[in-house]
């Protein structure tokens, strides 16, 4: 009997130490804050819309005498891919200094001819694009980020026209094709967008950028009896697809892809 008193008792004991530990546990509460990236590398499939004189297009149809005699380029929608890479200039990193490679195909019809209209020309080209520019970040140190940037860029830009004439009361219908050689042009682009960050490493992005691909060295080259010869976004109004006046190779992009963060750095604050 006396032994069963003393295990109670040492098991109480034992009991209230558990007790009175646990009363001294304190839960330790910390803050975790991480940095902005140190450089971003973001992957894009766009889609694209051509504006100004590129548009050729009149309720999706092309119109040959209308690119013929250099009113426009004839182009209507398209596609492409971008690669852009970002690099934080300063802590908080809301300014970006920006690198891009972008292709972008533009046609008169994205997804094949149109068949019902005589008229069966059609103007496609292919734009690829390099980019330096500066990106403000309104809210760099959020999971989601809203942007603007603006960029100056080079392009080089090809294609292939094709000329439908009617030949009205004169003789049957006829094509001609020309070839668009390889044009060296300067221009901008302007662009707004967000970025959702998932983790440390990997985040999404939507974005609009609008290209003005050839706002300088504007040309055209050539005789009217050459079948092959640089974008005519030059005046000419001798030369046949240059017209009476410049011409703006213009689109935008609504682009979507994945971002890849590089050097973000974490810390740990203790609140209590």
């Amino acid at each position: 009997m006396k032994n069963k008193i003393i295990i109670a008792l040492i098991l109480l004991l034992a009991v209230d130490m558990v007790k009175l530990e646990a009363q001294k546990t304190i839960i330790r509460r910390y803050m975790v804050v991480r940095s902005t990236p140190k450089y971003t590398l973001q992957f894009d499939i766009d889609y694209n819309q051509s504006v100004f004189e590129l548009s050729g297009a009149y309720n999706d149809d092309y119109q040959s005498k209308v690119v013929y005699d250099g009113e426009s380029f004839g182009a209507d929608k398209g596609y492409g891919v971008s690669a852009i890479s970002k690099l934080a200039l300063n802590k908080r990193g809301s300014f970006r200094f920006t690198q891009s490679l972008t292709y972008n195909r533009i046609l008169s019809y994205t997804f094949g001819d149109k068949e019902t209209i005589a008229d069966n020309g059609f103007a496609n080209y292919n734009c690829y694009t390099a980019g330096l520019g500066t990106e403000y970040n309104f809210t760099p140190r959020h999971r989601f980020k809203l942007y603007i940037g603006a960029e100056l860029n080079a392009s080089m830009i090809n294609g292939k026209v094709k000329i439908w004439f009617e030949n009205r009361g004169i003789g049957p219908p006829y094509n001609e094709e020309y070839k668009i050689t390889n044009s060296f042009r300067i221009g901008y682009g302007l662009s707004i967008g967000s970025e959702y960050y998932i983790n440390d490493s990997f985040g999404l992005n939507v974005a609009a950028r609008l290209i003005n691909a050839n706002a300088f060295y504007k040309n055209s080259k050539g005789t009217n009896s050459e079948t092959e010869f640089q974008l005519r976004d030059k005046a000419d109004p001798n030369l046949k697809l240059a017209g009476n006046n410049n011409k703006n190779f213009s689109f935008y992009s609504i682009m979507a892809g994945v971002n890849f963060y590089f050097g973000v750095k974490e810390k740990r604050y203790k609140l209590n």
